[in-house]
């Protein structure tokens, strides 16, 4: 059966962000864009932090910013940055130094249920050694995190690599093992259920 948005509910962004922390009082009148949660991250149920660094120039406009430390999903450092960059600040309180903010991606306070892997459940692969569930950290030569939706036959769908500047060949390898295996939420748990998770398929290092 095709898998269609309508298919998977946007959660509300109640507690939406915690934007630029103390700011205000660090650089009075500041003026920042609304803050917009990106419709993908919705639509997949993506949360977390975006800790970011920037400087502002002598014409009040922000010169350089730059990401501390990902929030583990692309989408959400792209919409930080591109957010941070649009903020104009009082041109007689520029200052050269950088300053350390953070962008808090909140959906709502509810701790999603999301569907993982069902053991013993993936066709055996000799470039995977394993899957670990609801792990973002980032991808490297070992392990590529993608996330998902999960069918009501527990098939994966819409798969997304979160692997910039890796091989095809390894995205390749992963989006394809994971396409066989078979995801599940335990039926005897009670709490708020997803249609999306993410994890991280590792991989096996090629013999030179």
């Amino acid at each position: 059966m095709p898998m269609h948005e309508a298919s998977f509910p946007l959660r509300c962004a109640a507690a939406v962000l915690a934007i630029l922390p103390g700011l205000g009082q660090a650089m009075p009148g500041a003026t920042c864009p609304p803050q917009v949660y990106p419709r993908e991250a919705r639509l997949y149920e993506l949360e977390g932090k975006t800790s970011m660094r920037f400087s502002v120039g002598q014409d009040g406009k922000v010169a350089t910013a730059s990401v501390a430390r990902s929030s583990g999903w692309k989408v959400l450092d792209d919409a930080a940055l591109s957010n941070v960059r649009q903020c104009v600040f009082p041109a007689d309180r520029a200052a050269k130094e950088n300053f350390s903010v953070q962008y808090v991606w909140d959906l709502d306070d509810t701790e999603l249920l999301r569907p993982l892997l069902v053991p013993g459940s993936c066709q055996p692969s000799p470039r995977v050694q394993g899957y670990n569930n609801l792990d973002k950290s980032a991808s490297n030569d070992s392990g590529v995190v993608l996330r998902m939706f999960i069918g009501s036959e527990g098939a994966p769908a819409r798969i997304v690599a979160e692997a910039p500047g890796l091989p095809a060949e390894l995205v390749e390898a992963a989006v394809a093992y994971v396409q066989g295996c078979r995801f599940a939420i335990d039926p005897e748990v009670g709490g708020t259920r997803s249609w999306s998770t993410y994890g991280k398929v590792l991989l096996r290092r090629q013999a030179l």
